[in-house]
């Protein structure tokens, strides 16, 4: 059934006459009366009974003029709560993100962003690279900032991937270490100390960098996230390598050492293609790669 001839049965009905429900709708007469036709042939009989004083609807037509009133109050409830929906809620991208992006990278790219499209909500999760790109696929996500660290980046179909920076890893030791404070390191000098460690992948980063240096690292830490690896290391219970983009947000406890030849990630946005030239994702990975040259 189409709604406007629902509708315009309805007014019949409460008007009593064709002519004064096309007034009362702002239509000609004989539209309504085209309008009252096609819904008579849709439900296969008449629903209106012509008299002298106008119209009143058939056996048919009144158990059709219930549920039209239900219909169209319907009708109107869901237009009303659409536009209030609209006014209330702005729309909503949704960011992943790996969590050493959250100490500096995403609220500068957030700042940037929030002036060009202050309408929108941003919501953000944490991740680790194989994680979030199956999330952004799947449309869980709408962006997500990863990195080749653990080495090897996923290829996805349908999703774009964008380089934002490549990120140097420093040393970080407690404040009262035997290097803090000291010039570059060599990763060298570091064969007989403890680490501490969150992830296999992470592990690995670190034995590839250490086996450069002509020795295997001794893992004596291993615990869920930066907070607690750098509370291990802060206390002095081992070393870590920090990357770069988390070095701004480590605790004052905390000394950083840069590295001689450090190990490198390179740290990339993801959005969908079909959404990587405009709309909120692909100016949020503007903002981010903004923020990742300030």
């Amino acid at each position: 059934m189409d709604l406007t001839a629902l509708r315009s049965f309805h007014e019949v009905c409460r008007q009593g006459s064709i002519s004064a429900a096309a007034q009362a709708l702002g239509y000609t007469q004989s539209a309504v009366s085209r309008q009252l036709a096609t819904l008579e042939t849709a439900l296969r009989g008449p629903l209106l009974r012509r008299h002298a004083r106008g119209v009143q609807p058939t056996a048919a037509g009144e158990a059709l003029l219930v549920h039209a009133a239900a219909i169209l109050a319907r009708v109107e409830q869901a237009a009303e709560e659409v536009a209030a929906a609209r006014t209330r809620q702005p729309g909503r991208l949704r960011v992943g993100a790996v969590p050493t992006a959250v100490g500096h990278l995403l609220p500068r790219a957030l700042t940037a962003y929030a002036a060009t499209d202050p309408g929108i909500r941003v919501s953000f999760a944490e991740g680790v690279t194989p994680r979030l790109l199956p999330r952004l696929r799947d449309g869980k996500l709408d962006l997500v900032v990863v990195t080749d660290y653990p080495p090897g980046l996923p290829v996805l179909d349908g999703v774009r991937v964008l380089h934002l920076l490549d990120d140097r890893l420093h040393l970080a030791v407690a404040r009262t270490h035997r290097l803090a404070g000291t010039g570059p390191v060599d990763l060298a000098e570091l064969a007989d100390e403890a680490w501490v460690e969150d992830y296999a992948g992470a592990a690995a980063i670190l034995t590839s960098a250490c086996g450069r240096a002509g020795f295997t690292p001794r893992v004596e830490i291993e615990t869920g996230g930066w907070m607690g690896k750098l509370a291990f290391v802060a206390a002095g219970f081992g070393v870590c390598l920090v990357p770069g983009l988390l070095v701004p947000a480590v605790r004052v406890d905390i000394t950083i050492c840069e590295l001689r030849d450090p190990p490198v990630r390179a740290v990339y946005a993801a959005l969908r293609d079909r959404e990587a030239d405009s709309g909120p994702a692909a100016r949020f990975a503007a903002a981010l790669a903004e923020a990742a040259f300030a």
